[in-house]
């Protein structure tokens, strides 16, 4: 069980991670700064707690048989 933990830590920690660079990285020119900047943020967070519930899912409930 605490290697199962300890996996769901490290991909928790790498998602943070990349979500965090998604969020902070600048705005492309071409469009309009003020739409994108009010989408951006909000799609990644929810991009970012889908992942994390799926991964907590897949950790607790995922059939660890080995015979």
């Amino acid at each position: 069980m605490r290697r199962r933990l300890q996996a769901l830590a490290v991909r928790v920690a790498i998602a943070t991670l990349i979500a965090w660079i998604l969020a902070t990285m600048p705005l492309p020119q071409l469009a309009p700064q003020t739409i994108v900047a009010f989408i951006q943020v909000p799609i990644i967070i929810f991009g970012l707690i889908c992942y994390i519930g799926k991964l907590i899912i897949d950790t607790f409930f995922y059939d660890h048989y080995q015979p």
